[in-house]
C-alpha cells in the first residue's frame, strides 16, 4: 500500500506511474503497471506485474500485459516498451517473448538482501503486433490524456 500511495502522491504529467487492478468476474487476479519519466520527450513506458501464483498459466499474465501495451502505444502514443523480468522466471519470460520484447541487457538489484539479476527487454511500436481474441476498450482516455503528456 505504501507504494501505491507514494506513487499516487508523486504523480506528475512527464512522471508518473498508473497501477491497475487485474480481475475476473470481480475477483482481484494481480495488477499491471505502466511507468514513465520525462515522458513527453521519451515517450517511453515501463510495464510492471504482479499475479497470484494459482492464475499462473493461463494466459491471463499474457492478455494482462497485452491490454497494458494496447494502452500505452494505442492510447497514450508510446514509442517503446521496457520491462525486467527475473532471469529465473520462465513464465514473465515467456509472456514477454510471446509480445515481441527483445533483450536489452540485465539490471542488478538487491532483494532480500542478496543480489538480482533480471533481464532488461525492450518492445518497440514498430515491432508491436495486437493480436488477441479479447477486445480492448478503454472509456474516459480522451479526458485523462494531459495527466500522461499525452
Amino acid at each position: 500500500m505504501q507504494q501505491h500511495w507514494s506513487r499516487r502522491g508523486a504523480w506528475c504529467v512527464d512522471d508518473w506511474a498508473l497501477e491497475l487492478g487485474v480481475f475476473s468476474a470481480g475477483q482481484p487476479l494481480g495488477m499491471v503497471t505502466l511507468k514513465a519519466h520525462n515522458y513527453s520527450v521519451l515517450r517511453e513506458v515501463k510495464t510492471e506485474s504482479w499475479l497470484g501464483r494459482e492464475f499462473h498459466r493461463q494466459g491471463i499474465g499474457t492478455e494482462a500485459r497485452r491490454a497494458l501495451l494496447g494502452l500505452a502505444f494505442e492510447g497514450l502514443g508510446a514509442v517503446t516498451a521496457l520491462s525486467e523480468v527475473f532471469q529465473n522466471n520462465a513464465g514473465s519470460q515467456g509472456v514477454s517473448s510471446k509480445l515481441g520484447y527483445r533483450p536489452d541487457g540485465i539490471s542488478r538489484d538487491v532483494l532480500a538482501g542478496r543480489v538480482v539479476v533480471s533481464d532488461r527487454l525492450r518492445l518497440d511500436v514498430s515491432d508491436w503486433v495486437r493480436t488477441s481474441p479479447v477486445e480492448l476498450v478503454v472509456t474516459g482516455l480522451a479526458k485523462a490524456l494531459p495527466y500522461f503528456s499525452a
